[in-house]
C-alpha cells in the first residue's frame, strides 16, 4: 500500500480492506501508533471471520474516520446478512512501504522516528464470519460509509470460500512451499490446509528426527487450532482416520491445544491406546526457568507467533534480552586458555540470549508485524530497560551473530 503526494484533503479511498478480525483486538493493541497494514485476504475457510476497513488520506484523515460510520453487507451461498452503520472500532496509521527500515536506523541513532504515514486504515465494528459447514464458493462484500463529506458507496470485494474439504487435499510440492505456508500464516490464515501439514511433516523423516521439530510443529498446529475450533473439529475428525504416528501426532498436538480427544482415543485398539498413553510432554515454551533446552523454546515460542500473530510470544522472546551479563560470561570464558567444556545454566543463558536477539533481528527485517512489535515495545514504558536497550541494537550487535545457526 502506498500513497504519495500532499495529504490534503482528507477523503475516504473507494476500495475496501479485508483482514483477519484478530487484527483489531489481539495485534493493534500492541503495534505503535503508524504500523504496517495487514494483508488484505484471498480466501476463507470456515469458521473463519474478518473484518472491513476503509482506506482515508489527507490531513485530518484520523478524525475524518472518527467521524465516520460504515455497514456492509455479506452475500454468500444465497444469503444476505447486513451489518448496519456504526462507528469504526479502530483507526491505524499505515507506514509507508519501507518504513521499518528508516525507523530502526533512527532509533539505533537515538533519534524517534517521524510520522512518515500518508493513510489510515479504519476497521468495522462488526465482524463477518464463515458458517462451520460453508462449502466452496464466493463471497460478495458491499460497503456503504457516512462520511464527514456525506454518503458514500464503496466499492464491491469478492473473496474466495474454500471448504475444509477442498483444502484438505491441497497438499504441499516441496520444503520451500510448506516453510513459505508455515512462516505466513498469521498473515494469510488457511486452516483447512491444517491437516495437509500434518501429513507433509509425518511423511518426511528427514524433517521429522530434526531436534525440537516435534515441538515446534505442535507449537504451530496447536497454536492454529487453538484460535480456530472449527478448523480443530474437522483435523480430529481427518486424524481419527489415519493409523501410526501422523494419527499420534494429530492427537497430541489436539491434546496440547486443550481438546478432547477422547472420542479418538476410545475408538483406537487397547494396544494404541497404550502406545499413545506412553506419548512425551512438551515443554511450555513461555517457562524459561529450564533453559537447558532454550533454542526449541524460542522455536515454539515463533512457531505460535507465525500462526497467531499474537504479541505474547515475541515478548516472552525479547525477555531473553535480559541474559546479556551471563552472554558477556560466556564470551569471556570461550575466549580464554581455559574454555568451559561442560554446559552451566549460565551457558543456556548465553545461547538463548544470542539465539532470542538473532532471530529478533531476522523477523525485525523480514516480518512487518514483528518488525511492528518490536518498536512498540521499545516505546513502551513496560519494557525493561536492559531489554530496550538490546532492542534498538538487534541489527549492530555482534552477539547476535553467533547462534550456532546458519
Amino acid at each position: 500500500m502506498g500513497y504519495s503526494g500532499k495529504a490534503s484533503p482528507a477523503k475516504i479511498d473507494k476500495l475496501i480492506f479485508i483482514f483477519p478480525d484478530s487484527v483489531v483486538p489481539e495485534q493493534w493493541p500492541y503495534t505503535p501508533k503508524a504500523a504496517n497494514p495487514p494483508q488484505n485476504l484471498a480466501l476463507l475457510n470456515p469458521g473463519e471471520c474478518i473484518r472491513v476497513g476503509i482506506i482515508a488520506t489527507g490531513d485530518g484523515r484520523d478524525t475524518f474516520l472518527e467521524s465516520t460510520q460504515l455497514s456492509f453487507r455479506v452475500d454468500f451461498a444465497g444469503q444476505s446478512q447486513d451489518h448496519p452503520l456504526a462507528p469504526l472500532a479502530a483507526v491505524k496509521r499505515i507506514k509507508p512501504e519501507g518504513g521499518d527500515l528508516v525507523d530502526e536506523a533512527l532509533i539505533y541513532a537515538g533519534v524517534q522516528p517521524p510520522d512518515m504515514s500518508m493513510a489510515s486504515l479504519g476497521a468495522s465494528a462488526a465482524n463477518w464470519c464463515v458458517s462451520d459447514d460453508a462449502q466452496d464458493g464466493t463471497a460478495k462484500i458491499t460497503a456503504e460509509a457516512e462520511t464527514p463529506n456525506g454518503h458514500m458507496e464503496l466499492t464491491q470485494a469478492k473473496i474466495q470460500i474454500e471448504s475444509f474439504e477442498a483444502g484438505s487435499k491441497r497438499t504441499f510440492k516441496d520444503d520451500d512451499e510448506f516453510e513459505k505456508f508455515t512462516m505466513g500464516y498469521h498473515d494469510q490464515p488457511n486452516p483447512a490446509r491444517l491437516f495437509p501439514v500434518l501429513l507433509f511433516f509425518s511423511s518426511d523423516t528427514r524433517y521429522r528426527a530434526q531436534t525440537g521439530s516435534l515441538e515446534t510443529l505442535s507449537a504451530f498446529l496447536g497454536a492454529a487450532l487453538k484460535a480456530d475450533p472449527a478448523a480443530a473439529q474437522d483435523f480430529m475428525k481427518r486424524v481419527a482416520a489415519q493409523s501410526g504416528f501422523t494419527r499420534s501426532f494429530g492427537l497430541l498436538v489436539l491434546l496440547d491445544a486443550g481438546y478432547d480427544i477422547s472420542s479418538v482415543l476410545k475408538s483406537m485398539s487397547e494396544e494404541d491406546q497404550q502406545k499413545f498413553a506412553n506419548h512425551p510432554v512438551f515443554p511450555d515454551p513461555f517457562d524459561f526457568t529450564h533453559v537447558e533446552d532454550i533454542g526449541t523454546r524460542l522455536d515454539m515460542l515463533w512457531s505460535i507467533f507465525t500462526a497467531t500473530g499474537q504479541f505474547a510470544p515475541i515478548e516472552k522472546i525479547a525477555n531473553a534480552l535480559a541474559w546479556h551479563a551471563d552472554w558477556v560470561e560466556f564470551d569471556k570464558a570461550r575466549k580464554s586458555s581455559s574454555p568451559p567444556k561442560e554446559w552451566t545454566p549460565s551457558i543456556g543463558r548465553a545461547a538463548g540470549y544470542g539465539a532470542a536477539g538473532w532471530s529478533l533481528g531476522s523477523f525485525q527485517r523480514t516480518d512487518p508485524l514483528a518488525a511492528d512489535y518490536i518498536e512498540f515495545m521499545i516505546a513502551s514504558p513496560d519494557t525493561p530497560e536492559e531489554v530496550k536497550a538490546e532492542l534498538k541494537a538487534l541489527g549492530m550487535n555482534p552477539a547476535f551473530r553467533w547462534t550456532g545457526r546458519n
